[in-house]
């Protein structure tokens, strides 16, 4: 019982920690790296991230904003340092006069071909806003259907779980009883 609440006691205050590590620039961006290559999990996340970027480009841009400053503002809605990061070298690059397609193209690891493709051929139609809503629609069914996916695993898992702990507490209150009336 006392191991108990020493290791209690040191999660918390590694969790304070870690609390802490993850509000600095530097551990977000470790942290949010870390998500990303975690294998299965990083495929989600991936897709979340350009579901948001998709949405909220398509949103500014139908709204009449100017790309640069759409790219700025989706920048800090994404909530994940490497893409922030991507999206400011994007606005960088795009002031510089380079299109949206040929920035987001140099980062393959985050931005999947076809949606540079895709953002190429908005480009060249004139038509990015659609496209963006397109791939909005696309990313978002993608991530309903990987958590979809996600629970459907780990359902199995938790009934094989509480039925452990079920078996344990059932143990831990028949064995007692069957050892005192087999003494007597």
């Amino acid at each position: 019982l006392q191991y108990g609440f020493v290791l209690l006691g040191l999660a918390l205050v590694g969790g304070f920690f870690f609390v802490r590590f993850i509000r600095t620039p530097s551990g977000r961006m470790t942290y949010d790296q870390a998500m990303l290559g975690i294998p299965y999990i990083s495929t989600l996340f991936k897709k979340l991230y350009l579901s948001r970027f998709a949405d909220n480009m398509n949103t500014m841009l139908i709204s009449g904003i100017p790309m640069v400053r759409a790219l700025e503002l989706t920048s800090t809605v994404i909530n994940n340092k490497v893409y922030e990061n991507i999206l400011a070298t994007a606005v960088e690059e795009v002031t510089g006069g380079r299109t949206l397609s040929e920035s987001l193209s140099s980062n393959p690891h985050e931005i999947p071909g076809i949606m540079v493709q895709m953002m190429k051929v908005g480009e060249e139609t004139g038509e990015v806003g659609s496209i963006l809503k397109t791939m909005s629609r696309f990313y978002t069914r993608e991530v309903t259907t990987a958590v979809d996916s996600l629970v459907s695993l780990i359902e199995p898992l938790m009934i094989v779980m509480l039925g452990g702990g079920v078996a344990v507490l059932l143990a831990s209150v028949l064995i007692p009883i069957y050892n005192i009336a087999s003494s007597q």
